[in-house]
């Protein structure tokens, strides 16, 4: 999963940026998940609907099933644990994530006064034409980087995920995403960043112990993905 953000101040063409990137990516067969950020309250349902009625009854969280599904919780998420979440439900080629200018990952800036060390090009979205659009892309496709704490630390002379994360931004190292830790950890809704040994460590042992499992019992043919959620509180 790789992770772009289009950022800048207010009217100077986000959405409309956004959208082609989306369109783009999606032309060249990526599967795209997007996030937009907005400051006022934004709802994914309306009044009058059977969910709607749901939340308002006091649920703090609505799943509505249908031709799609889409999840209303009642919380403001943390940015970081919406890209695990994503990641784990879905795992898509590309987030493009509209706002969070401030968060440490690849940025197309459509002003100057929002760039910083994670700017990959700030561009003019109004006068930006259908060529420029694939070379933004093909920028996006060679800077762009999965969530910081999945990076690896101590490796080519960095020994901060956030300076990994600025290097690959600036292009001073190429990213891989085939070279990344096989584990994701999240605890207490916090990711947690993982060197190499600890994620090899954790994918061998959780195998070692599932492999006896039958689980073609339960139509499973594979170990391709495992989500594992383990509650450790103490009464």
């Amino acid at each position: 999963m790789r992770i772009i953000s289009i950022v800048g101040l207010k009217n100077t063409g986000k959405t409309s940026l956004t959208s082609k990137v989306i369109e783009e990516l999606t032309n060249r067969d990526f599967n795209v998940a997007s996030i937009k950020h907005s400051h006022h309250k934004m709802e994914m349902d309306h009044e009058g609907t059977d969910t709607y009625k749901q939340m308002e009854s006091g649920s703090d969280f609505v799943v509505g099933i249908g031709g799609r599904t889409y999840f209303n919780i009642n919380d403001r998420l943390d940015l970081e644990r919406i890209l695990f979440l994503i990641k784990l439900i879905e795992n898509p080629d590309f987030v493009v994530i509209e706002g969070f200018k401030a968060y440490p990952y690849a940025k197309i800036a459509t002003c100057p006064e929002v760039e910083d060390e994670y700017t990959i090009k700030t561009v003019n979205s109004f006068e930006i034409t259908d060529d420029e659009i694939l070379e933004l892309v093909d920028l996006i496709e060679e800077r762009s980087y999965d969530i910081l704490e999945t990076l690896f630390v101590s490796e080519c002379g960095y020994n901060d995920a956030s300076l990994i994360g600025q290097a690959f931004a600036q292009g001073k190292m190429d990213y891989n995403p085939e070279t990344q830790a096989e584990v994701n950890l999240a605890i207490d809704g916090v990711n947690i960043g993982l060197n190499r040994f600890v994620s090899d460590y954790l994918k061998q042992t959780i195998l070692g112990v599932l492999t006896p499992l039958k689980i073609k019992e339960y139509g499973v043919e594979n170990f391709d993905d495992i989500d594992i959620t383990i509650k450790n509180k103490k009464e």
